[in-house]
């Protein structure tokens, strides 16, 4: 019985690390939390600020910022730096990929000017957007004119450019498909520095049905335009409950 007084194994003496995890909530309240909080402030003055400009000043910018684009490209040696791809921080990148790889020897080219709404077309149902415009940035545009995305991702922070090269899919997907199914044109630059719009009918079709989940491998995206929906100010949701099979559960997903 005196065995089992005896621990398996000698405690080992607690480091840094032990009192960093067990002291954690110091950090996250005090220096996380703040420059949490200080960053989306600024993200949102910046968004007021953009709001404040009439289309044709953020057209104006638009083509600045895509200047800048092309000349950076055509800096690029093939032989010498590598493949291109973007500049974006990993700290700011949703997903769980380990970014590293941006870092061997890529060319990167900076996009984050690029995140202004340039048009909302009302008549056309469109709206233009650059690829770092988030959901939270287009839905508070677009829900005061009773307008939506027809596909909206349930995460605020989810970018036009990420949903696009990515997946995209999301909870109205069942009715209007992924978020890539509701562009209207894209506007890409590819590696030499040209400029192209892709729609599904143009001599750039094959560019419109690659870009989707490409993961950014095929051109930059600069702006999209993409579907809008008529949305009212409330909705009414019934619960039914399904049972049975998938062929079951479809049914009930389809609209009548």
């Amino acid at each position: 019985m005196a065995d089992l007084q005896t621990p398996l194994r000698p405690k080992r003496k607690k480091d840094i690390a032990d009192y960093l995890v067990k002291f954690r909530w110091i950090l996250v309240i005090f220096i996380v939390l703040p420059i949490s909080a200080t960053i989306s402030f600024l993200n949102y003055l910046g968004e007021l600020i953009s709001a404040t400009k009439s289309d044709k000043k953020r057209e104006k910018e638009h083509e600045e910022n895509l200047r800048k684009v092309v000349n950076r490209l055509k800096q690029r040696n093939p032989k010498k730096d590598g493949l291109v791809c973007t500049a974006r921080k990993p700290y700011i990148a949703v997903g769980m990929r380990n970014v590293d790889y941006k870092r061997a020897r890529h060319f990167a080219v900076d996009l984050s000017a690029f995140k202004n709404i340039l048009c909302i077309d009302k008549e056309r149902m469109v709206a233009k957007l650059e690829p770092q415009v988030n959901m939270g940035q287009i839905t508070r545009a677009t829900v005061p004119m009773n307008l939506a995305l027809s596909v909206v991702a349930d995460f605020d922070d989810l970018t036009v450019g990420g949903l696009i090269n990515g997946y995209g899919i999301e909870g109205s997907s069942h009715i209007y498909g992924l978020f890539s199914d509701t562009i209207v044109a894209l506007e890409v630059v590819l590696a030499d520095g040209r400029v192209v719009r892709a729609t599904k009918d143009n001599e750039y079709s094959d560019l419109f049905y690659a870009i989707p989940w490409s993961q950014g491998t095929i051109g930059l995206l600069v702006s999209a335009e993409i579907k809008l929906i008529t949305i009212k100010e409330y909705m009414k949701l019934t619960y039914k409950p399904a049972r049975g099979n998938l062929k079951e559960l479809a049914k009930r997903m389809t609209l009548e």
